[in-house]
């Protein structure tokens, strides 16, 4: 049997010339897609009023909690794109200020998510076994309430607030990441590589983390993508009854709550909040269905 050494190791895990051929393929396909291109140019968009919108807006003043009572309920004008809600405030002004609130939002419960989700599922698919199965259990229960029932339940007791709200969240939205990880992992654990860095005698710290989660990475960034939309949308729901962040703040949420008992009169007050997060959600999808094309070579349209 020819000796196992570390550049053997690198040898098998490498592939190199296959992977540079899929990614070629995939960006291809990516750039070749309309939708993928208009989420990702959306998304762009985005990005940048996220950035530079408490520079432009008209009124920055109305997402600190201004009023201007003269000037309630005012429909769509060219002084107010968006009209204005409730207590004069522009809509316009506050949609725009609440763009890097979501993304902030986003990032936080995935990443929070994501960090749970990968380290529970990589134990349990890597070690197996007992551990396996009380971690597993563990998640099962988790994915037997609806995670919005359980959002809400655990943000209610931890009380209200943006930052309770994205905890609330991520701690149910870990087991989608978890099981995940721990079917890739089990794939991955049987490869040759992983095998021959057993063999050399490397820690299942380093083979986990090394060489195993390297390779899996690719379905959890889809993941992860696809995802934020949807973690935006949930954290929105918490903010329309009440339980994310609280007034002045300008949340998409909060505001369609706002303007929820003078729909359909005045329209404005909801509907842009609402378009905003329709926007932000469709975007990611776009985004996501795109990087499964670049990131998994087995896609295919």
């Amino acid at each position: 049997m020819a000796e196992i050494s570390s550049s053997n190791v690198t040898d098998l895990e490498s592939g190199a010339p296959v992977r540079w051929d899929n990614l070629r393929r995939g960006l291809y396909r990516f750039r070749s897609n309309t939708l993928s291109m208009v989420g990702l140019s959306a998304l762009l968009i985005i990005v940048v009023i996220a950035i530079i919108a408490p520079f432009v807006v008209p009124f920055p003043e109305d997402a600190e909690g201004a009023l201007h009572v003269t000037e309630r309920l005012q429909a769509p004008s060219s002084v107010h794109p968006f009209g204005t809600d409730k207590v004069g405030r522009d809509i316009f002004s506050r949609v725009l200020m609440g763009t890097g609130l979501a993304f902030r939002v986003g990032f936080v419960i995935i990443v929070l998510a994501t960090t749970i989700g990968v380290s529970i599922g990589g134990i349990a698919g890597y070690f197996g076994g007992w551990l396996d199965e009380i971690l597993m259990r563990i998640t099962d229960i988790f994915l037997t309430v609806p995670a919005l029932v359980l959002a809400i339940a655990i943000t209610a007791a931890l009380g209200n607030g943006i930052t309770n709200t994205m905890i609330g969240i991520s701690l149910v939205w870990w087991p989608g990441f978890a099981r995940l990880t721990r079917s890739l992992v089990l794939s991955l654990r049987e490869e040759p590589f992983v095998e021959a860095a057993f063999g050399i005698g490397a820690s299942n710290m380093r083979i986990i983390f090394r060489h195993i989660l390297p390779n899996a990475v690719s379905p959890i960034i889809i993941k992860m993508t696809t995802d934020f939309g949807f973690a935006v949308l949930t954290a929105a729901a918490l903010g329309f009854i009440g339980l994310g962040a609280q007034p002045p703040t300008p949340e998409w949420g909060a505001m369609i709550n706002d303007g929820r008992s003078y729909f359909p009169d005045e329209w404005w007050i909801a509907t842009f909040p609402g378009m905003a997060i329709w926007l932000m959600v469709f975007s990611w999808n776009l985004l996501g269905d795109g990087l499964r094309d670049v990131l998994d070579p087995r896609a295919r349209r």
